[in-house]
């Protein structure tokens, strides 16, 4: 949270990718700090509002195998022990819906239908409302 990529005392850190996860996980779960300087996911902010999702309904994630494209379909308000966080992974169908479905409800815009099992989510989680330990979510369904 406040190291950068050296290792070395960052105030803004970096975004990084929840311990749980691994890349092939069904919820990418990423962390970024919602910096007043407008740096590292406080652009995320945007989403709260439809036209900024119109016009920005694509998010790229770069890993050293590749670049890969998410599809945003909701943005969500939630707090920092909500339920979401737990979602890494579906055993079956029914978990997979139930998580999205239970996310969806939360949500403060949908955009684009939601995934369907075995499509991986990027979570993309930022700090929002902190005095109420409030986060944004942006949720995003591999295209």
């Amino acid at each position: 949270m406040r190291r950068n990529f050296q290792g070395e005392y960052s105030e803004s850190g970096v975004p990084f990718l929840d311990f749980r996860c691994s890349l092939d996980s069904d919820n990418l779960i990423i962390y970024g700090h919602n910096m007043m300087n407008g740096t590292m996911f406080a652009a995320l902010q945007g989403y709260v509002q439809e036209d900024f999702c119109k016009v920005h309904p694509i998010v790229e994630f770069q890993t050293a195998d590749g670049c890969a494209k998410y599809r945003v379909f909701a943005v969500a308000w939630v707090k920092s022990n909500d339920e979401w966080y737990k979602f890494v992974s579906a055993d079956a169908a029914e978990d997979f819906n139930s998580a999205v479905e239970k996310v969806i409800g939360k949500a403060l815009l949908t955009i684009n239908p939601p995934p369907e099992y075995r499509q991986q989510i990027l979570t993309l989680s930022t700090c929002y409302d902190s005095a109420h330990n409030g986060r944004l979510l942006v949720l995003a369904a591999k295209l």
